[in-house]
């Protein structure tokens, strides 16, 4: 399986989330954990998932 580092913490994982956390800003993937943290802001936008296994 493949693994991606999470831009906000820097640990690998095998799923992540595609977010959008600042308005017009890219999209980053960060884990679970980081994910919950950010989903309260107002800018918060959801992308998809990335799965290792399916790559």
């Amino acid at each position: 399986m493949k693994t991606k580092p999470c831009v906000l913490c820097k640990e690998e994982f095998e799923v992540l989330y595609r977010i959008q956390i600042k308005k017009g800003k890219a999209w980053i993937f960060a884990c679970k954990t980081c994910l919950e943290k950010h989903q309260e802001l107002p800018n918060y936008k959801y992308g998809g998932t990335w799965k290792g296994k399916r790559h």
